[in-house]
Order: structure tokens, then C-alpha cells, then sequence
């Protein structure tokens, strides 16, 4: 399952060695050139001389309403993060962002990114055009520079372009299929099931002479 960038803003992150929230996502650090997000900002209570960070590999995992962390020295000062701290300084633009192609094309501006909970890895772009019917998603494998102007994507792009609902409807049918194998797996055990019955009462005394009628205790 993937979720989008806008979740995430707001969302409260809880320590699970003692259950304190330590603060609400308030800003993306993004790694473009591994497209994915390597770290969080956080707004907590009370006087810090600098903005506290949650590097995205102390993540444990992201829920519908919060996001988990081991323990609270998750939580860590930018400048003990000097990777860290320069995506901060000089962030290149994402959300918001014109995406051209290299023949030149305007495919629109990003309104949103969709990503894996586990490891932070952007896969989707979903891009806004006043010339497209609602937004569309194109795989990142297909943006080959960003740039602090625009995202370039490979030549072609605009025919990669799905739609959003498409992209849902691609999750469904793994899902649909991930369901069919599980009702695969329950016939196997319920006819095993059923055959290790059936040996069971061939092995009773009573089932063994076929004309001696029903097994007692039933009407004949």
C-alpha cells in the first residue's frame, strides 16, 4: 500500500518504548537523487534552539493516525546530521513542481507523491495540467533530472501518464488475487481436512461390515 505525502503532514509521532508523543510531522526532507524521503521535521513543545529531525530509517512504521518510533532519541538535532542538514538548507522543490519532458513538453505540476511506509521510497507523482481531467501519476523511474526549475522526465512521459483511479484499480487486483490464493490455501486444508475424517471412520469397528446397517445409535 502506498500513501501519499499530504497524510503524513500533521500526523502526530508516538515513542513505543513509553507511549509520549514527541512532537507532529511538520516538514519533508527529500532525497532526489534516491527519490525518496529521507528524514522529517518536527514541531514539538516547548523552546529548542533548532528543529528536532526524525531520520526515516528510525521509523517503525506509519499507521492511520500516527507515526511510530522505537524510542524518543529518534528524535535528533539537525545539525548532528550534516546529510541531513544540507537537504534542509537547500531543499529542491517537489510539491509544487513543473515536470517537462525532454522533447519540451509541460506535463503539468506536482500536487501530491506517493510512497512505501516501509522504507520511504517515493514510486508516484501525481501531476495536475489544466489540459488533464483530474490529476495523474507517473512512475519516478521516469524523472531523470530535478532541478531547483523543474523536474525533467524522460521523452514520451505524457504517454506513462495513468490515471489515479487506474493506479488504485492495480492495487485491487493484487489485492483481489492476493484474497484468491488465501481461498486457495482454506479448500486445500478443509479437503484434507475432510479426507483425514474419512479414514478415521473407515478404521471404526462398525464401518468395517457393510451389512451390518447404520453405526449404532442410528435409525435404520
Amino acid at each position: 500500500m502506498f500513501y501519499t505525502s499530504k497524510k503524513l503532514m500533521g500526523m502526530p509521532v508516538v515513542s513505543l518504548a513509553d507511549g509520549h508523543q514527541l512532537g507532529r510531522i511538520k516538514r519533508l526532507l527529500i532525497d532526489h537523487s534516491k527519490m525518496a524521503i529521507a528524514a522529517f521535521t518536527v514541531d514539538r513543545k516547548g523552546w529548542f534552539k533548532e528543529q528536532p529531525v526524525v531520520p526515516y530509517s528510525h521509523v517503525k512504521s506509519v499507521g492511520s493516525h500516527a507515526v511510530t518510533v522505537d524510542e524518543a532519541s529518534a528524535v535528533m538535532k539537525l545539525s548532528s546530521l550534516p546529510e541531513l542538514e544540507a537537504l534542509a538548507k537547500h531543499p529542491l522543490p517537489l510539491l509544487g513542481a513543473r515536470v517537462i519532458t525532454e522533447e519540451g513538453t509541460v506535463l503539468g505540476t506536482v500536487e501530491d507523491f506517493r510512497f512505501d511506509p516501509q522504507d520511504g521510497k517515493i514510486h508516484y507523482l501525481d501531476i495536475k495540467s489544466g489540459l488533464l481531467h483530474g490529476a495523474r501519476s507517473l512512475e519516478t523511474d521516469q524523472i531523470i533530472t530535478c532541478g531547483r526549475d523543474a523536474l525533467i522526465a524522460r521523452a514520451g512521459a505524457e504517454e506513462a501518464l495513468q490515471k489515479s483511479g487506474g493506479l488504485l484499480s492495480v492495487k485491487l487486483q493484487d489485492a483481489c488475487k492476493s484474497a484468491g490464493k488465501t481461498f486457495d490455501s482454506a479448500g486445500t486444508i478443509t479437503r484434507k481436512v475432510g479426507e483425514t475424517v474419512n479414514r478415521y471412520w473407515q478404521r471404526l469397528p462398525f464401518s468395517q461390515k457393510k451389512n451390518d446397517g447404520p453405526p449404532p445409535g442410528e435409525n435404520s
